[in-house]
C-alpha cells in the first residue's frame, strides 16, 4: 500500500514520528474543513436551502487554470499520476490497481478527506468537493479523464479513481 511520508523524505522517520505529523495534519485539515461546514450552514440559515446548491454549482464550475505545455496524453498521464502519488502521501492510502499506457486505477482504501467530513456529518460537502477531481485532470491535458464509480466520501469501500486517455 502506498502512502507512507517515507516516500517522499529525504531521511526515513519512525512509524511514531509519522503518525505525530499525520495527526497535526489532520487536526490542521480539521479545523480548515469545519470553518467551511459552518460556512455552509450559516449560509442555509440565512438563504435556505439553495445555499448548498448553489455551492454544488460554484464547485462543478470551477476552472482550473489549463497547462499550456500539455504534451503527449500518455506521457502527461504518467506525469499527472506521478503527482497524484505524491499529493496523496499521508493523506490517502491506495495501490494501483491499473497500470496500462493509456489508463491508471486506483483502489483508494483511506481518504483524510473522506474521515474529515464524515466525522463533521458532512459528507455531502466533501463529495461535492470530490468533484473537482475531473477538472483538475482535464487542466492538466483536455484529452485526459477521470472515472470514479465508488467513493469513500459515500460511504463505499474504497475509492475507485481512474485516470485514463480519451479516444
Amino acid at each position: 500500500m502506498a502512502g507512507n511520508l517515507n516516500e517522499i523524505l529525504p531521511d526515513p522517520i519512525s512509524e511514531a514520528d509519522e503518525q505525530i505529523l499525520l495527526d497535526l495534519l489532520k487536526r490542521k485539515m480539521m479545523v480548515m474543513a469545519d470553518v467551511a461546514v459552518e460556512l455552509l450552514h450559516a449560509m442555509e440559515r440565512e438563504f435556505g436551502s439553495e445555499a448548498r446548491e448553489v455551492v454544488r454549482e460554484m464547485i462543478n464550475h470551477q476552472e482550473f487554470e489549463s497547462r499550456q505545455d500539455a504534451g503527449k496524453p500518455e506521457t502527461d498521464l504518467r506525469d499527472f499520476c506521478a503527482m497524484v502519488d505524491k499529493a496523496a502521501v499521508g493523506t490517502h492510502t491506495w495501490k494501483k490497481t491499473e497500470d496500462m499506457p493509456d489508463s491508471v486505477g486506483y483502489s483508494f482504501t483511506r481518504c483524510m478527506y473522506a474521515e474529515i467530513f464524515c466525522e463533521l456529518e458532512e459528507p455531502e460537502l466533501g463529495s461535492i468537493m470530490c468533484s473537482r477531481d475531473e477538472p483538475w485532470v482535464k487542466s492538466f491535458n483536455p484529452k485526459l479523464a477521470f472515472r470514479r464509480t465508488k467513493a469513500l466520501m459515500n460511504g463505499d469501500e474504497i475509492c475507485d479513481n481512474t485516470y485514463y486517455v480519451e479516444t
